[in-house]
């Protein structure tokens, strides 16, 4: 089966109350914002150019000091790491044989006082949502459970 890498931006603001998502309009339902990774884009890099083109945020990783390496930076170089990784089943549609998305998923940081712009081509609306905002969208158990875990009462 075609398989494909994608990068989701799991964005939360700075306390940890708010988690950004979007209604994607071909899957009618709640998710963090993502998409496909590009030939020539690290997966992490992804995750922040899908948040910035589907909400208008700019989030910025939250692992700001990952472990050393020892790396020299020039032929080799340590990335920000995806907080989990899932295989995602992806049926059939107009545009594409049914498939899997390799997902990346990111833990990313924005100010949630930013305005919020919908991408018109997928994105029905966008918005910050509390853990229990969160429990009564339509969305999936997987974002509920980072919800549960990641995510603060007010």
């Amino acid at each position: 089966m075609k398989k494909q890498f994608t990068a989701t931006g799991y964005v939360v603001n700075q306390d940890r109350t708010r988690m950004l998502m979007i209604f994607h309009q071909g899957l009618q339902r709640w998710l963090p914002p993502g998409g496909h990774v590009d030939p020539d884009e690290f997966p992490s890099d992804t995750a922040l150019r899908e948040v910035a083109e589907e909400t208008g945020i700019h989030a910025r990783h939250t692992n700001g000091n990952p472990m050393d390496m020892a790396l020299n930076g020039t032929t080799e170089s340590q990335l920000p790491t995806p907080f989990a990784m899932a295989a995602q089943l992806i049926p059939e549609s107009a545009k594409d044989i049914e498939h899997i998305h390799m997902d990346m998923m990111y833990l990313l940081e924005a100010d949630d006082a930013a305005p919020l712009t919908a991408q018109e081509q997928e994105v029905d609306d966008v918005g910050w949502f509390t853990r229990n905002e969160l429990e009564q969208l339509t969305t999936t158990d997987s974002v509920r459970a980072f919800a549960r875990e990641h995510l603060r009462d007010l």
